[in-house]
Order: C-alpha cells, then structure tokens, then sequence
C-alpha cells in the first residue's frame, strides 16, 4: 500500500479502479475519442468488456491505454522505434529522464516500446496544470502517473518538491521504474537541456550526498527524436507570444489544443534511444565539489548522452544548414527533401493564427521553425565532433 503522505499525488489504487473505470466509460467524452480513433462499434464493446475486468492501474495500462497509444501510433506515425535495450541489462526499476517533444506521447509510446521488448511499463510524471477536467485526471491516474504540483508559492514549493522526490524514490524502492522530463514544460526550441531544479528536486529525499541519492533511482538518460513535431507551429506561435509580452502565460484552452494537436497530427518517423545509466559515468563528477557545481556537472553529463543519442532525419540537416545559410551537410539530404521541408514549413506558418492584439511576425516565425528542426543536429554534431 503507497504511504498516505503520498495521497494527493499517486496513481489510484486497487479499491478505486473500478470505480474510475465505471466512470469513464460512461464519460460522453470517450464517445468523441472513438470517433476520433475511428472505432468500430465491436472494437467498443470488445474495448469496454476488457476495462471493465481491469482490477489494477498496470491491468489498465497494458489491456487499454496501450491499445489506444498503438492506434495513435498508427494512424500518426510512419514507424515508432526504440534502441539501446541491451545498455539496460536486467528489468530492474528505473528513473528514465529524457527530453520532451509531446505533451502526452513522449511518455505513453515510452511504455508501449518497453512493454513490446518486455520491460515493465513505467509511471509517468504530468503536470498538474495538465489536468484541465475531472476526467483527465482519472485517465492519467488510470495510467499510472503521478502528479506534479506546479504554480506554488513560498514554502509550498519546497514542499511538494520534497513530496515528489519522496514518491520517487519510494517507487523505486517498491520496484517501480518511472519517467520524469528533464525540464519543466517543452523546450520550444528543441534546445535540449536538463533543468538543475529537478536534479535538485530528485536529491532531495534519500541517503547519502547527492551522487548516492541520485544512484538510488537508477536514472537512464533518454533521447525522443521526432521526424516531424505537428505542434511545431504552435510552439513557434507561442515564442512570439513570449517575445511579445514578457507576461504572457498559456493558458489552459492553448494546452488542450496542444495534446490534441499532438495527438492526432503526423509525426513521421518517431525513435526512443536508451543512451545507458547515469550511475556508470556519475564518478565522473568529483565528490569534493560545491553542491551547485555537481549539479551543472551532472546536467551536463544527462545533455552530453541525451544529444549523441538523437536519431536526426534529414530534415534536422536541411535546417541546420538553412539556419546557417550554408550547403555543408547537404550529403545527408536531396535537393527534393530539402525543398519539401522548406515547403511544409511554409504551410505550418501558414497555419498560425495570432490572438488579438498581436501582429503575425512571418520572418520571425519561419525562423523558429528552422531552429526547433536545427537544435537537435546541432547540439548532436557538437558533442559527437561531428560538426
């Protein structure tokens, strides 16, 4: 049984599943998910018979959400891969830390992928301002996640800061591997880089200095390389947001847009890469070091792996050296993949509606566009020597 000081932010328990089951299914909004999936009427009722005698939160993972994150993947990708099985060894627990691409997917094909090689499927950290209805809530709790409590103030942070890296590295202790993103939010740009804080975050409970701690959770450093990301133009919209109006916040209707968006919108060819334990290269970070300074060495050392294990398309190329202005890798593209990514590009600019009271910037966001798609060859070629 999860302690009870871990209530308010555990995946629900053997006694509640039922009872949240029940309650979906009759949610009018999993009529618009069929339709959205294009479901057949037997799949439904195949579908719901199979829930309804889910008892558990993993029961409902591998029977139901996997099923429903294979049927996205199918209509929406062109191939989703993973690599590195053999860096894992054992199916021991594992904290898995990787960069953030899509709201819902980057997590939900992670446990699909680990499922098909035999691994057990992981929980998911989300967001709590991610839960914008009841239901929602239920699905992820459904599913296996765990809540983020963000936009606290004052001792509140601390808090739920220490109440979070306690439930990790219980979760661990009870055998149960987990995701977390490296960063708070999606990095915009695709620039990649792992957040102090929730290295911070994940040290804060546990025995030991901080090298022990962050040991204790088995930390496997992930890179999610999208072919195509079809929220690029959202993002690209909210960056002049951001440029615009130094106040400006999503809000919650621009969140739901993107889940969907990122849901249902092509991604051509998706890859998980397993780039191996954190715990083998942590001794590279001398123990005798400021606190502070461990923590930069040891975000470097998660980007430096996370970086070398992107799998880049030829549209990465293409960008980076539109981005440049220069031909330089042009060995990795056509001059036909080369205009067919400037051509859709184009049509995602074309898709962005500003809010009133803001001037579509078009050069602006063309080019967030080029370096969203450059960032992840960029940062691979520097730490590969590549460049």
């Amino acid at each position: 049984m999860i302690p009870k000081e871990f209530d308010s932010i555990r995946p629900l328990n053997e006694q509640e599943v039922p009872v949240a089951i029940d309650a979906l299914l009759k949610n009018p909004v999993m009529r618009t998910i069929y339709k959205m999936l294009e479901l057949k009427p037997e799949e439904i009722n195949k579908l719901e018979t199979v829930a309804h005698s889910c008892t558990n939160v993993t029961d409902f993972k591998e029977r139901i959400a996997a099923l429903f994150v294979s049927v996205v993947a199918r209509r929406s990708t062109f191939s989703l891969t993973i690599s590195g099985r053999s860096l894992l060894g054992g199916d021991m627990p594992f904290t898995f830390i990787s960069n953030h691409r899509d709201i819902i997917l980057d997590s939900a094909f992670l446990n699909v992928l680990l499922h098909q090689i035999g691994y057990r499927m992981p929980q998911v950290a989300i967001g709590d301002n991610l839960l914008l209805e009841k239901w929602i809530e239920q699905v992820v709790k459904l599913c296996a996640c765990f809540i983020v409590r963000r936009n606290l103030e004052g001792r509140d942070v601390l808090l739920a800061a220490k109440q979070l890296s306690g439930y990790m590295h219980y979760n661990i202790d009870a055998g149960n591997s987990q995701w977390i993103a490296q960063r708070e939010g999606r990095a915009k740009d695709s620039n990649d880089r792992t957040q102090q804080s929730v290295l911070k975050m994940l040290a804060m409970q546990g025995e030991g200095d901080i090298k022990e701690r962050l040991r204790h959770l088995n930390i496997v450093p992930l890179a999610v390389s999208y072919e195509y990301d079809p929220c690029d133009y959202l993002k690209a919209r909210e960056m002049q947001y951001k440029r615009d109006n130094g106040s400006y916040k999503k809000s919650g209707a621009e969140d739901a847009l993107n889940m969907q968006t990122g849901l249902l919108g092509y991604k051509g060819r998706v890859h998980f890469t397993i780039a191996g334990k954190l715990n083998d290269i942590l001794d590279q970070v001398p123990s005798h070091l400021p606190k502070q300074q461990q923590y930069e060495l040891i975000a470097k050392l998660i980007d430096r792996e996370i970086f070398k294990s992107y799998r880049l398309y030829p549209n990465h190329y293409v960008a980076l050296d539109l981005m440049n202005n220069s031909d330089r890798y042009s060995t990795h593209y056509s001059p036909d993949e080369k205009q067919c990514f400037i051509d859709y590009v184009i049509g995602q600019v074309a898709k962005i509606e500003m809010a009133p009271g803001y001037t579509k910037d078009i050069p602006f966001l063309y080019a967030c566009m080029i370096k969203m798609y450059a960032n992840p060859a960029w940062n691979k070629l520097q730490v590969t020597g590549m460049n």
